[in-house]
This record gives structure tokens, C-alpha cells and sequence, in this order.
């Protein structure tokens, strides 16, 4: 990764455990996967355990066309807020994944702004991920090994995997 591309990360860099995650705002399994590892990653991230890199994958079909385009409105400057603003359009990914229209409206509700830079950002995630062999969103990297876990699951099941993997760190 070159220097000047930031990513939005949670935690410290001294963290035993790095996770990254591959995402794209506007996929549901996404928001089901981004709400369950907020709460379970949490106290790992305070405690100064995992550190959190969350990259942002752009996709061009469907509603994922749609994240990408949301995605260029996160201020990675800003990453407490980027993240707050990622998890509102998670949360509310069925309200604005449904046309252009509706995706820039909920931007300008949220008072957000495109962000110039994000194409070396975008150019660099898309190589990363065609390295590493990432094919669908969410994909998720604990220190360096893909970690499986039922990617379209529910809610508990992405919890119980992640709850395991963690408490055996």
C-alpha cells in the first residue's frame, strides 16, 4: 500500500491482530456483516487487540454501483465520522439503493460531499483484491489468512464465527 492512500482503520497500529475487511456499502450481506462486527469487534478494538482496516471495494452492478458512488462521499480525513457515516448507510442501505436519485439524496441528507482523490484509493483496493483473490463482498482477512465464515448468513451465525475466531487469538 503507498503511503499517501488512506483507509478507514479502527484501532491502534500496535493491535496484536489486524483484520481487514473488503466491503462495499450498498451489498446487504455487507450491512448484516458490518453490524455484527461492530459489536463483536469493539471491545477487541478498545482494548488496543485488533486493529480494523476497512477497505471499500467498488463494484459496478446493482446496488453495489450504487455504494461505490456513496463511497466516494466518505472523508477518510475524518474516520470517526467516515465510520459513523458508513454505518448509517448500511443501516439504511434499502432506502437509497434503489436509484441514482434516491443514492444522492440521502448523501445531500446527510450532508455529505463528494471527496476528490478516490480514484488512486479505488485503483489500489481493485488491484489488492484481485491479488488476494477477492471475489465477493464482505471478505474477510485476519492477519493476512482469508477467514471463512457463512458470508450470507444470519446475524448469529456471523457472530458465533467471529466470537470463536476472536476468543482463540
Amino acid at each position: 500500500m503507498s503511503n499517501e492512500i488512506q483507509h478507514l482503520v479502527l484501532g491502534s497500529d500496535e493491535a496484536e491482530t489486524t483484520i481487514e475487511s473488503f466491503i462495499n456499502i450498498g451489498c446487504p450481506f455487507c450491512s448484516t456483516y458490518m453490524g455484527v462486527v461492530d459489536e463483536i469487534f469493539a471491545p477487541y478494538i478498545e482494548s488496543g487487540k485488533v486493529k480494523h482496516i476497512i477497505k471499500h471495494v467498488d463494484r459496478t452492478n446493482g446496488a453495489l454501483l450504487k455504494g461505490t458512488v456513496a463511497g466516494t462521499y466518505l472523508n477518510y480525513d475524518e474516520p470517526e465520522k467516515a465510520y459513523e457515516n458508513m454505518k448509517e448507510l448500511l443501516e439504511s442501505r434499502p432506502e437509497w439503493t434503489g436509484s441514482f436519485e434516491e443514492t444522492l439524496m440521502k448523501l445531500e441528507a446527510m450532508n455529505l460531499v463528494e471527496q476528490v482523490g478516490q480514484a488512486g484509493r479505488t485503483r489500489e483496493i481493485l488491484a489488492e483484491a484481485t491479488e488476494r483473490g477477492v471475489r465477493v463482498v464482505p471478505t474477510v482477512f485476519i492477519d493476512e489468512e482469508k477467514f471463512d465464515f457463512p458470508v450470507k448468513g444470519e446475524e448469529a451465525e456471523i457472530k458465533e464465527a467471529f466470537k470463536t475466531k476472536l476468543e482463540s487469538l
